[in-house]
């Protein structure tokens, strides 16, 4: 080969070298970059997970009774399958079903109120609860919802949720509900529906 035609072909060579050269350099970029970012997130999932650990209750106990009350009266008591307490919120979690009744000022049983869930402030004593909630009083029926809140130093439980109440005689549906605990004076705010029950229409 002379040296004319090496010299031609050297050059072409040098620029296959040098291509294979970057599309080298820019594969272990990719590379680099999409191990760094999986890196990235294990870390923050890592990262996530301990400060969940980190959040633990004060206090553990099962199937046990909290009793509240105002002024000294006793106003609830409420029976949960499972609760945690936490002091730096002064929260208490309840998980695993409540149970609660509320009382009258003579002591006698205003109603009762079931759900999946809830919590107690420790401050307010206010009880929260959320899941399948199921409000009955011998005096009004029975009130449905999925989410309601007693307030203790009014008395009142409140909810923004759509409600149903079911009397003897009639099937009243709404949204946002108050009542006393035991429902006999009580306020549906809006969207307001009902119906006789059939077995109580008049003759």
């Amino acid at each position: 080969m002379s040296t004319s035609q090496s010299s031609k072909i050297w050059p072409h060579l040098k620029n296959r070298d040098a291509e294979r050269h970057v599309r080298f350099w820019l594969s272990y970029l990719l590379m680099a970059i999409v191990v760094c970012s999986a890196a990235c997130r294990s870390v923050d999932q890592q990262v996530t997970e301990n400060n969940a650990q980190d959040i633990l209750p004060d206090q553990e106990a099962w199937n046990t009774t909290i009793y509240l009350s105002r002024h000294g009266r006793q106003e609830a008591t409420i029976k949960a399958g499972h609760r945690l307490y936490f002091s730096e919120t002064n929260v208490t979690v309840m998980d695993e079903g409540i149970y609660v009744e509320f009382f009258e000022e003579d002591g006698s049983l205003a109603s009762t109120l079931e759900a999946e869930r809830g919590e107690i402030d420790g401050q307010t004593h206010d009880l929260r609860v959320r899941g399948g909630v199921t409000v009955h009083s011998t005096e009004r029926g029975t009130l449905e919802t999925d989410s309601l809140t007693w307030f203790n130093a009014k008395n009142l439980i409140v909810t923004d949720a759509a409600v149903r109440l079911t009397g003897d005689k009639d099937v009243i549906a709404g949204d946002g509900f108050e009542a006393d605990p035991g429902m006999r004076r009580y306020i549906i705010r809006r969207n307001v529906k009902g119906r006789f029950l059939p077995d109580a229409q008049p003759q």
